[in-house]
């Protein structure tokens, strides 16, 4: 299977993810029937945060001898994507109706969402072409998203949607990590010396994305977070399956 069409499934897959997960919205016993309360996002966040370490960043400096281009295809991804977050976040949803509030909503976990998309396409991609672990990257995505598609339907459906509505503004969430692994695979496709960069871009774009996470998280518990038990735990499944894999 061609590049392009590896990141076509992968952003299928990890897309797909967040839709399934939003589906008990569409049960009015939503709090009561919930199959993904047992993911703990903390575990999901260390299986982020190691994968785009060990498979996206890492894979991409020791395939290249061009670490300056790779740092600063790197510095861009996490760049990019905080100026992103910080134009969205700085609207100020009371200033909206609730019609455009609930957009608001909507592009904000869209571009949440595409660096994520775009992490799972190149690493699939470049796991026929370099070695790296791209199911690895995968599965710690679609772990992360059936929680997150569940929680952004229940965030729409607090602002007065529908069930159906807030079903739909969660799958387009979904939609954008198909649009990411569609667009990370034809990049990995165009020329092999670009994958290194791709790699080191998607992996600084999702590592900005759970940082912001683990920042939120630091704050709670004054440093605490970083040895909790679920975090590690999420971190070295990475590295256990990186192993099984090789």
């Amino acid at each position: 299977m061609g590049s392009a069409l590896m990141g076509l499934a992968a952003g299928i897959i990890t897309g797909g993810s967040t839709m399934l997960g939003a589906l008990p919205i569409l049960k009015k016993e939503s709090k009561a029937w919930n199959p993904w309360r047992s993911l703990n996002l903390d575990f999901a966040i260390g299986m982020m945060l190691a994968a785009a370490a060990f498979n996206l960043i890492g894979p991409a400096y020791s395939s290249t001898s061009g670490a300056l281009g790779v740092s600063l295809a790197l510095l861009l991804g996490i760049v990019s994507i905080y100026g992103l977050s910080h134009f969205i976040h700085s609207f100020s949803p009371t200033q909206y109706s609730l019609h455009r509030r609930a957009w608001l909503f909507v592009t904000a976990m869209m571009l949440h969402n595409l660096p994520e998309g775009l992490a799972s396409g190149a690493a699939l991609s470049a796991d026929t072409l370099s070695q790296a672990n791209g199911w690895t990257v995968v599965g710690a995505i679609v772990f992360q998203n059936f929680p997150e598609g569940l929680a952004t339907a229940a965030a729409f459906l607090s602002i007065g949607l529908s069930r159906r509505a807030a079903f739909f503004g969660a799958a387009m969430t979904g939609v954008m990590e198909i649009v990411g692994g569609a667009a990370g695979g034809i990049f990995a496709s165009m020329t092999n010396a670009s994958l290194p960069y791709i790699l080191a871009f998607a992996g600084g774009a999702m590592i900005s994305v759970t940082l912001e996470e683990i920042f939120a998280k630091l704050k709670e518990t004054n440093m605490r977070y970083l040895y909790q038990k679920e975090f590690v735990l999420g971190a070295m499944s990475v590295v256990v399956m990186n192993w099984i894999i090789q």
